[in-house]
């Protein structure tokens, strides 16, 4: 990108990761706000949930995440798997 450096973006990311994670999960009340008017009340920790409840509780092989932003939802259920 012209004129923006990489020290920019680095900045810029690390100061929206928080704000993006604390929407997702919706741990701050402008979170649950922002989510209830522009989605409709989506719970994406639900949603986690169920997906994360298909993998069994003896799986041993190897599981393809592609991360799309954060790992609040997946690294608590992977930290557990063998």
């Amino acid at each position: 990108m012209i004129g923006v450096s990489s020290t920019q973006i680095k900045e810029a990311y690390a100061e929206s990761k928080n704000i993006y994670d604390d929407t997702l999960t919706q741990t701050k009340w402008w979170a649950k706000l922002y989510i209830a008017f522009f989605w409709g009340g989506v719970d994406d920790q639900a949603v986690a949930r169920r997906v994360l409840d298909a993998i069994p509780d003896n799986f041993s092989g190897n599981l393809l995440d592609v991360p799309v932003g954060t790992g609040v939802f997946t690294a608590p259920t992977y930290a557990q798997l063998p």
